[in-house]
C-alpha cells in the first residue's frame, strides 16, 4: 500500500496519521545526518549497538520503529530527541482525533 493510500484509510487528521508524519520526519532527519557524515548503514548500526538490518527497517520505513532503536540510532549520529509544544497555528491545523 502505498503511504498516500495508507494515510487517507487513517484518516489525515487522526493522532496516528499525526504520529506516522512525525516519526517519518525523525527518520528523514536521521536519514539525511548519516549521509552528510557520510556513515554506511553498517556503521551507524555497529555504533549503536544494532544491526545493518535494523538500521535498513527504520530508514526504508518498512515498520513503525520502537522508540529506543530511534534514540540509540539518533545518538550514534550525534543527534538528540527532545519533545518540543506545538504553536497554535499548528494546533489549529492538526485538529487530531483518535480514528
Amino acid at each position: 500500500m502505498k503511504f498516500d493510500d495508507f494515510m487517507k484509510e487513517i484518516g489525515e487528521n487522526t493522532i496516528e496519521a499525526e504520529t506516522i508524519r512525525q516519526i517519518a520526519r525523525m527518520v528523514s532527519d536521521i536519514v539525511k545526518r548519516r549521509k552528510v557524515l557520510g556513515l554506511t548503514q553498517d556503521e551507524v548500526a555497529k555504533k549503536a549497538g544494532l544491526t545493518q538490518a535494523q538500521v535498513a527497517r527504520l530508514e526504508n520505513s518498512s515498520q513503525i520503529p520502537r522508540v529506543d532503536t530511534l534514540i540509540k540510532v539518533a545518538i550514534a549520529l550525534g543527534l538528540s530527541m527532545r519533545l518540543n509544544e506545538m504553536d497554535e497555528q499548528a494546533i489549529a491545523g492538526n485538529q487530531v482525533v483518535h480514528a
